[in-house]
């Protein structure tokens, strides 16, 4: 296999989390989103869209979808287990990797994209030029906040997004809040006690503190 990865895009991270908890090593190529590095002929061979992560198989298979690439591994290597155990587990991980990506991440991206500190005529990823919405700027700011005030509310409920322990539904909405403080330049766990407590615990774990960004 090999992993295609940029540190600090928060799928990417996501992915080389899931590859840190399960102790794997898998060949990685870097590839500078920064620099326009996925745009290039080259890149776009391996993944027509230009998006990041991609996890090329042995053969020749380019899965290019970072839930798909977890569940593919998850499959491979199920210890430690991150997908959930019964099916009770596994719909609330994906139940909250949802809740985390469609309210969360999608929101993070209207305030992110929609700036105008972002590239015009990038306002969504891939091939396709889109222009700016400036009025998204001020939508995502307040999805960003009713998304924390969700997760806090849960994790007052719950030790973990999808239960008692540590799934990667968990290691969505770390990511996802990592990426808000970077776009926003505001911690979205301040005043949050039951955000904190959860955010420091995560942010502490080795597989964590491996992935820069």
């Amino acid at each position: 296999m090999k992993f295609y990865y940029f540190s600090g895009a928060p799928s990417p991270r996501k992915v080389g989390i899931v590859i840190a908890e399960k102790g794997l090593e898998i060949p990685t190529v870097i590839v500078n989103l920064r620099e326009g590095k996925h745009r290039t002929e080259e890149f776009k061979a391996t993944n027509p869209s230009w998006t990041l992560p991609v996890l090329e198989l042995d053969d020749g298979t380019c899965i290019t979808e970072s839930l798909a690439m977890v569940h593919y591994l998850e499959q491979l290597y199920p210890e430690p287990n991150l997908m959930g155990i019964d099916a009770k587990e596994q719909a609330l991980v994906l139940m909250w990797h949802d809740i985390s990506t469609l309210e969360g991440y999608l929101g993070i991206q209207e305030r992110y994209r929609n700036s105008l500190d972002f590239p015009e005529g990038r306002a969504l990823p891939g091939p396709v030029s889109y222009d700016r919405i400036p009025a998204l700027v001020d939508r995502g700011n307040r999805r960003i906040q009713a998304f924390f005030d969700k997760l806090d509310r849960r994790l007052g409920e719950s030790l973990y997004l999808a239960g008692d322990r540590y799934t990667y539904a968990d290691i969505a909405g770390y990511v996802y809040c990592m990426f808000a403080k970077r776009v926003t330049g505001q911690d979205s766990a301040e005043r949050r006690e039951n955000l904190t407590r959860w955010r420091d615990e995560i942010a502490a774990r080795p597989a964590v503190l491996d992935q820069p960004g």
